[in-house]
């Protein structure tokens, strides 16, 4: 099986799990978040739209499971940053505030895997899903 099988399989598999979610509330925030196309795309592709290394992005898709018990168990929020960014990725697009939080907690069968879940609102919208990753402990 190629690397780019593992990814198709991965992908399949998460974009399954993702799209069933749909949005779960989170206690720390006192707020929703949504999981909707922009967070799935955001695992896939940074920021400037260039794709991920394979690895990083098989990675990800593979923590997906995870993203709803660190949204229920988090304590507190690990970082906060407002910013600016532009509408999308135009020439002279529409500069908007963008909010970014970051939610760390301990999760799996024996809370033995340190996860962040990176959620982002833009402007006045909904919270959204926007990446996840896996700590060292």
């Amino acid at each position: 099986m190629s690397e780019k099988d593992d990814l198709d399989f991965f992908k399949n598999n998460a974009r399954e799990i993702y799209d069933k979610i749909g949005g779960v509330y989170c206690p720390c925030l006192n707020s929703e978040v949504v999981f909707n196309a922009q967070g799935f795309h955001h695992m896939e592709y940074d920021g400037g739209g260039t794709a991920r290394l394979l690895k990083e992005r098989i990675f990800k898709l593979k923590l997906i499971p995870l993203a709803v018990p660190v949204l229920k168990c988090a304590e507190k929020i690990d970082e906060y940053k407002k910013d600016k960014q532009p509408k999308n990725r135009k020439k002279g697009a529409v500069q908007k505030d963008v909010e970014f939080w970051s939610l760390v907690a301990n999760v799996g069968k024996n809370r033995d895997v340190k996860v962040k879940v990176v959620l982002k609102r833009t402007g006045n919208g909904k919270i959204i899903f926007w990446s996840i990753m896996k700590l060292k402990k």
